[in-house]
């Protein structure tokens, strides 16, 4: 069966100690799933420039 490549981020990836684990198609749709759990879990009133830069810079790609 082949492989298929697919973007990830996790909380503890970017130094959270939470297990939320967010895979998906593209960068957009981690991003996306990534700021709505912040908000909803972790209280995050806005994603800011700086915050989504760093969180863009720790997505993975990974192979399943």
């Amino acid at each position: 069966m082949a492989q298929k490549e697919y973007k990830q981020l996790s909380c503890r990836d970017a130094g959270v100690d939470c297990d939320f684990l967010v895979r998906a198609e593209t960068e957009e749709e981690v991003m996306a799933v990534a700021a709505s759990h912040g908000s909803r879990v972790h209280g995050m009133k806005e994603i800011t420039p700086e915050l989504q830069s760093k969180m863009k810079s720790i997505v993975k790609s990974v192979w399943v």
